[in-house]
């Protein structure tokens, strides 16, 4: 019928596309029928297609394997095939070719099937040579419309990425960042979220250049912002960026970090876990030029309401950084000015306290000292627990509040917390009573991978080992304090969760975090006599404790009318001067009253 057709076409009087639409182009004619098949081919041929014939299903295959065709013209049937498959098979992985199937049985359920594998035509036998050049000559137009579309969405995504990337190091450039600046503090006013601005400098990089030359210099940079962006396997030795994080080159040898729904101590974290990774970088220079950075950072909106304040804040605590011995961090405080940083540096965290800080971490020695409070069980009226409070021992901290202070401005939370985890494990590993221990953490430390290895000191001796977790209501990411509180209890800890008593959310925090303890002030417990409404929500916070098998410790406990109303409200534990004050540890035995003790000051 094909050759009728051709025959009766042969006058030219039949409209048809130009000759040579298909030139530059190749297709791959697929039909068992060796006369058909020539024919086509012939007529393909003559429209400057390049064409390969094949005449079964797995020679199709073979050369679909080989190259990828601009089109192909597919015969439904096949002695040892489907038409149908061999397009499924060009979907599947993505070829640039447009596929049109030949046949002279169709159904139904086969045209369905060609359009879920995008099957581009249709063509029905018999079928009019015209018609045959004036579908393939509209798949032709299609693929060049669509390759031209796509050539302009490369251009366009590239000259987008042109005006929003920097060069060198592909990371968002100045421009972009203080347009999306903007937009985050819009969202942050919004939502009343906080957001933190990190500005990094690289220390020293003028020596880089100077004496390893300008490519030393762009090496450095480009491998830094790889750190910043993840692209580094370095990244994996504790920095990593969340999705929503901005990293940016905002000049020079200067970085920025926008961290959204992040406060001051949160952002002084992630900068410590920077500054060490680079530091601990090799960036293949001279060993005598260590590559370090400088970091200032400041808070929205604790530190600046608007974006220009912000920016201008995080720069002045970078400046404060540089200016104080480089390689650290400075979170910014209002009595740092760009006149006068050190002074005002000094005024907010002492210099003293940090370089002490500072020494006392590197040094791996046991700087800090314990005191042990009591917790009390009602029923047997023994000692139940000690709580382990830091008593940092140096009069440049006259307490632990000093301490975390000072740990939180420069970004020293975490490698406190394992200093003090690791002395803490020591006391265990001395105490051989069955006491457990309650151990205070700083919601940073959650952060900390090292917490939940099975390897670390303390994970050692976790089942004498309760983990008391404050503030754990106002920890943004719940879903991942949940996890981590999990790997915590699978490693034998037990978990106690504080400040839970001001309202119906801490219910709900009791029920999602399955603490095994909870504390609650004598205050929260009085306060339920005062009123119905006190009253029920008393009531309701310990018959949730209670049905949730969660034992409850009061505190605060200072004289017998405490007692009574904790023991009254079915509170298992209590904790509180009464019962004993904290006692400073200072022989080499335990918490257990074994050893050596002497009352806190």
């Amino acid at each position: 019928m094909i050759r009728e057709n051709a025959m009766k076409e042969a006058d030219g009087k039949a409209e048809a596309p130009g000759a040579g639409f298909g030139q530059g182009l190749s297709i791959l004619l697929v039909d068992d029928d060796e006369l058909v098949r020539n024919l086509v081919e012939g007529l393909l041929v003559r429209d400057g297609f390049t064409v390969n014939a094949v005449a079964t299903y797995a020679e199709a295959m073979e050369q679909l394997g080989r190259s990828s065709p601009d089109l192909a013209v597919v015969d439904l049937n096949l002695p040892d095939g489907n038409g149908l498959d061999i397009a499924q098979y060009i979907d599947a992985r993505g070829l640039d070719c447009e596929v049109a199937i030949l046949t002279g049985f169709a159904t139904l359920e086969s045209a369905i099937e060609a359009m879920r594998v995008r099957v581009a035509d249709y063509l029905i036998k018999p079928i009019r040579v015209h018609q045959i050049r004036d579908r393939l000559n509209r798949l032709v137009e299609h693929i060049t419309l669509r390759r031209q579309v796509a050539t302009q969405s490369e251009t366009i995504a590239r000259l987008e990425a042109q005006a929003t990337r920097d060069s060198l190091t592909g990371l968002f450039n100045h421009s972009y960042f203080q347009q999306q600046l903007e937009h985050e503090l819009a969202r942050c006013r919004r939502y009343q979220h906080p957001a933190s601005l990190l500005f990094i400098d690289v220390d020293n990089f003028k020596q880089v250049n100077d004496e390893c030359g300008h490519q030393a210099g762009d090496r450095v940079l480009t491998m830094i912002a790889a750190i910043l962006a993840g692209r580094s396997r370095d990244s994996d030795l504790g920095f990593r960026l969340r999705e929503h994080d901005l990293a940016a080159r905002y000049g020079g040898d200067e970085f920025v970090l926008l961290l959204p729904e992040t406060d001051k101590v949160g952002a002084s974290v992630t900068a410590e876990r920077l500054r060490q990774v680079v530091e601990n970088s090799d960036f293949e220079i001279s060993p005598a030029l260590p590559v370090t950075l400088s970091v200032g950072l400041a808070e929205f909106p604790g530190d600046a309401g608007d974006k220009n304040t912000l920016v201008n804040s995080a720069d002045v605590a970078l400046y404060a950084a540089k200016s104080t011995g480089r390689n650290r961090i400075v979170a910014y405080s209002p009595n740092l000015t760009p006149e006068r940083p050190a002074e005002g540096w000094s005024s907010i965290v002492d210099l003293q306290r940090v370089e002490a800080l500072e020494q006392l971490l590197a040094s791996g020695r046991a700087p800090f000292g314990f005191a042990c409070q009591p917790i009390v069980e009602v029923k047997t009226e023994r000692v139940f627990g000690q709580e382990v409070l830091c008593r940092p021992g140096d009069p440049l901290f006259p307490g632990p509040a000093e301490l975390l202070h000072t740990a939180a401005q420069v970004g020293k939370l975490t490698n406190l917390g394992r200093q003090l985890r690791q002395q803490v494990a020591d006391m265990v590993e001395r105490t051989d009573g069955d006491q457990l221990l309650f151990v205070n953490l700083h919601p940073m430390e959650l952060h900390d991978p090292q917490l939940c290895d099975p390897a670390a000191p303390l994970s050692r001796r976790a089942g004498r080992v309760v983990f008391e977790i404050n503030n754990s209501r106002n920890i943004r990411d719940q879903n991942r304090l949940r996890r981590v509180l999990g790997r915590l209890r699978e490693l034998g800890f037990r978990i106690l969760l504080d400040d839970l008593c001001q309202g119906y959310l801490g219910l709900n925090s009791l029920v999602r975090l399955q603490p095994q303890f909870v504390k609650t002030n004598i205050e929260f417990l009085r306060q339920g006599q005062g009123s119905q409404r006190a009253g029920r929500l008393v009531r309701h916070f310990l018959d949730t404790a209670a049905g949730e098998g969660v034992k409850v410790i009061a505190t605060g406990i200072e004289n017998d009318r405490h007692r009574q109303v904790a023991v009254y409200n079915g509170c298992s534990y209590l904790q509180g001067y009464l019962l004993g004050r904290p006692r400073v540890i200072t022989g080499s035995r335990d918490a257990d009253g074994n050893g050596s003790t002497a009352p806190a000051t």
